[in-house]
């Protein structure tokens, strides 16, 4: 009986060994360091099978960045992916499906480097809702806990890196790429559907959304504590295309929507005279830019029922295209931006009120469009069939969310920071 159960143990043991070095070996995060194997896993094309915690999480829990660009799939796929295409020394660290929670545990591990002086975060309503808190994968990656080395081992042990693995090989051997979200033409109808069926179903998603509180004041002890440690933490508010934000004021959360934007200027605006140790952009510590509502490059009609082109600046009605993100950063530089239709602003206590009298008349001047007629009369029919709201059992934050917060901001490397 002892030698069948060593034997058992040894195989169980043997048999764990294997996998947990299986997905060592072929590594489809890009965090275990492994060698890539011609043929088989030379090509990294599931970097971002997860969303990208698993990825963004060690890439922060090293350190050396100077800059990061935190933010959901609007972060993602709305920015350059090529650190050679961002201004010096910034890496795209988006996730897809994230929210403030995870936003906020990956501007406090990344502060944890020393060589971290500039974080830029796309914040929208979204994120701030009671839907959602973190997906799984969050809890295999360092954003859980700090610690890259255990966020390795959970990784490797993991069935789902096992997944990805598999899938990374087959894209080897075949040649095969994952889907991406944008292309240069589509198939007749294909852009058009993408817009009407995504304004349809975000309606219904707002009917059902609800502000969290809690999660505001949670990032703001991020905030708080990033700029008085000399990190430049520099919020922007994320663009979505005309279609959406209709969708959102005909919801019913239009007042929401602007009691958002003014309190993440007032809580922007309680840090932004504190100098950061080496800014990146522009400014004070802290500061705010909004890119959102109804502004020309997000109300430029939606494709044709006919169109076989990509739109200029959306791929769908909530995300942007990567030449817009980079326009974005521009502006924020204080330079031109290359599509002179991009803008935005920098919000403040004290040009607030005029800033949403202006998006009002935005609103109302695009409504007045053929493209904001069929938008209103496509709304006005799911609208008439009473649709039922989009509702998800609340996860509301915890002691341990915010112990786990505490504890990265615990870790923050000192910098030569000013109030």
């Amino acid at each position: 009986m002892y030698r069948y159960a060593v034997t058992l143990l040894i195989a169980l043991f043997a048999g764990l060994a294997g996998f947990a070095g299986f997905n060592a070996l072929v590594d489809p995060f890009g965090i275990m360091g492994s060698p890539d194997l011609p043929g088989l896993t030379a090509r990294d094309t599931r970097l971002y099978e997860d969303g990208g915690r698993v990825h963004v999480g060690d890439q922060l829990a090293r350190g050396g960045e100077r800059g990061i660009i935190l933010g959901s799939s609007r972060t993602v796929d709305g920015f350059p992916r090529d650190p050679a295409d961002l201004p010096g020394g910034f890496i795209n660290a988006g996730m897809r499906g994230t929210n403030i929670f995870e936003l906020s545990q990956a501007a406090a591990l990344a502060a944890g480097s020393d060589s971290l002086h500039c974080v830029v975060i796309g914040l929208d309503l979204d994120e701030f809702g009671t839907h959602s808190k973190a997906k799984s994968t969050y809890w295999l990656s360092a954003l859980r806990d700090g610690h890259a080395d255990f966020a390795r081992a959970r990784v490797a042990l993991s069935p789902s890196t096992f997944g990805a693995s598999v899938q990374l090989l087959a894209d080897n051997l075949t040649g095969s790429e994952p889907r991406v979200p944008w292309a240069d033409t589509y198939p007749a109808g294909a852009q058009r559907e993408r817009y009407e069926n995504g304004t349809r179903g975000i309606y219904r998603f707002y009917l059902g959304y609800r502000f969290d509180p809690e999660r505001l004041a949670l990032f703001e002890t991020v905030l708080d504590r990033l700029t008085a440690e000399g990190v430049q933490v520099t919020g922007f508010i994320h663009p979505l295309h005309a279609w959406r934000e209709e969708a959102l004021f005909r919801a019913g959360r239009g007042d929401d929507f602007l009691a958002f934007r003014a309190a993440l200027t007032e809580v922007f605006d309680r840090y932004a005279d504190r100098q950061p140790a080496e800014a990146c952009l522009p400014g004070g510590g802290a500061q705010l830019h909004d890119f959102s509502g109804f502004r020309p490059f997000a109300a430029l009609p939606a494709p044709a029922a006919d169109a076989v082109n990509a739109h200029p600046t959306f791929y769908e009605p909530s995300h942007y295209l990567p030449h817009v993100g980079a326009d974005m950063l521009a502006l924020m530089s204080g330079e031109r931006p290359l599509d002179e239709r991009v803008s935005g602003e920098r919000l403040t206590p004290q040009s607030l009120e005029a800033s949403a009298r202006t998006l009002a008349e935005r609103r109302t001047a695009w409504l007045a469009t053929p493209d904001g007629q069929a938008v209103t009369a496509m709304l006005d029919a799911v609208i008439a069939g009473n649709p039922s709201a989009e509702l998800e059992t609340p996860q509301f934050l915890n002691r341990d969310d915010e112990t786990s917060v505490a504890d990265k901001l615990a870790r923050i490397a000192p910098r030569a920071a000013r109030r």
